[in-house]
Formats: structure tokens, sequence, C-alpha cells
């Protein structure tokens, strides 16, 4: 059965395009002209979808592929599932993602309130998100100091490697194979590969469900602000986070006089805008 995904107009499509493939990890996604493609674990959406009594034994990856349809104005989505009971709850996060449904029209407001001229903004803005809070967290401690480039040919090698070793599994490592996985041959310092392995271990205890608990991971050493805001944005799209230590953004701040705080609550479009503008 195919499911549809009503998008709010203008959407740029282009832009969240060019996010997913250019982060793109080979084997778990792809990426044509028109259309995002993924395997997941399911079982992420068991407890809001009231099946948390129900045994994950002998699951294998599932999958969507999200095709944009300009002209319907909608993302036309074939899901494979093996519990049909969580659809709703996976459709949801493919929205949340593609940022499908955000009104476009409050945003250019914040954007004006923040002081962006109309020339400046980027029209049909969205910001595209992570799968989950636990992936964007790994990607963002995998991809500190270092581009996004970088980051996704070390990610590339690791978790390809993972999933070599994971009996058919093509979804993103869970909390529980990066906990004990040997991070030491990573290209990366040592603190940093103990923090990954340090960071699964608390999200192992305690998932990530909302902003407090992606809070908490300040409490884990070579967790600073940046990567907790990063995830609150890219994790779980928190609309009204302003990354004011991005170095992309003070650039950007440099070249137009803005008051980002009268954007509120929705200052995680004023960052968007502004890599925007540095990536054009």
């Amino acid at each position: 059965m195919m499911n549809y995904l009503s998008v709010t107009q203008p959407y740029n499509w282009s832009m969240v395009h060019a996010f997913l493939t250019r982060r793109a990890i080979a084997g778990i996604e792809e990426c044509g002209e028109y259309h995002y493609a993924r395997y997941f674990d399911e079982t992420d959406f068991y407890a809001v979808s009231g099946l948390s009594h129900v045994s994950n034994e002998g699951l294998t990856s599932s999958w969507f592929c999200a095709t944009y349809e300009p002209e319907a104005q909608r993302f036309a989505v074939q899901l494979s599932l093996q519990n049909e009971a969580c659809r709703e709850a996976v459709l949801a996060n493919i929205a949340r993602v593609l940022d499908a449904q955000q009104d476009p029209n409050t945003i250019a407001q914040a954007l004006t309130k923040a002081g962006f001229t109309p020339e400046h903004m980027t029209s049909g803005l969205r910001l595209p998100a992570t799968w989950s809070p636990f992936e964007a967290l790994i990607r963002a401690i995998v991809g500190q100091q270092i581009s996004v480039n970088g980051a996704v040919k070390i990610l590339n090698q690791w978790i390809g490697s993972l999933r070599e070793e994971a009996n058919g599994y093509r979804h993103f490592p869970s909390a529980t194979e990066i906990a004990c996985c040997d991070t030491s041959k990573l290209p990366m310092p040592k603190a940093r590969q103990a923090t990954l392995n340090l960071a699964a271990e608390a999200v192992q205890a305690k998932p990530l469900h909302d902003s407090q608990t992606i809070q908490d991971l300040l409490k884990i050493k070579g967790i600073g602000p940046w990567t907790v805001n990063y995830v609150l944005m890219r994790g779980i799209s928190h609309p009204d986070i302003f990354l004011d230590n991005d170095l992309v953004v003070k650039n950007q701040l440099a070249r137009f006089a803005l008051t980002p705080e009268l954007a509120k609550p929705w200052r995680s479009y004023v960052c968007i805008q502004l890599w925007e503008h540095a990536n054009t």
C-alpha cells in the first residue's frame, strides 16, 4: 500500500535533498533526484505505538522510500514494515526528517523579525533532520572538528563494517551495539573514541526521548553545548535552537544585521538560513 504525506508549499526540496545526500551512509541511506530511502529499526517506534510488549526476536531491518511529487504537493512513501501497528509513528518520523509539514509563512515571519530582508530569505526553507536523536548524537561526535565529508567517510567505513557483522541488519547501529564496539581504530583522537562508547552506554541506560534526556548528555566527558544543541535541532527537530558557538553561524552573523532572539520560538530556522548563505 502506498502512503502519502502532504507537503506545505513552498517547499525547498533541493536544500533538503542536498542535506540528506551529503550525509547519506552507504548501505543504510540512498538519495535520488526526487527520493530519499533508508533502512531503520522499527522497534524504536513500538513503545509510542503501544507495542512495548511485542517481542522483537527475529526481526530484520525495515525500509522506506519517500518520493517527492511536486505537482501533487506530497511525498509518496513506500513502506516495508513487520508490524503494521507502528505505521503512523514511522510516517510521522519521515515527515519530521523531511520537515514536510512546517508552515512556511510562520518561518518567513520569524526570519523577518530576526532582521532578514526578503532577498536574503530562502523560499521554502526547511529544517531537514536526522532519523533519530541517537543517530544525530553519534554523527555529531564523529564530526567534531572535521568537515561533513570527513565525518561521512569515517561513518561509511565504520558503520559499514559493523553492518557486515550484524546478521543481515542494515539500519543504523543501536546504542547497545556501539556501547560494546571497539572504537580504538577509528581515525580520531582517543578521547573522542571513548566518548562514542560512553555516549552509547548512557543512551542504552536512558534513551533520548525528549529535551531533558538530551540535555543530560552534558554530563558525559567530551560532549559540550554544541553537540547537545545539534542533537536537539537535528535529532528531535527542536525549532528554537540557536547555535551561537557554531563557527559558520558566527561568520555569517557578521554579514547581516540580525537579532536572532526576535525569532523565538523559531531560531533553529535562523541557523538554517545562515548555513544556507554559507553554502551559496
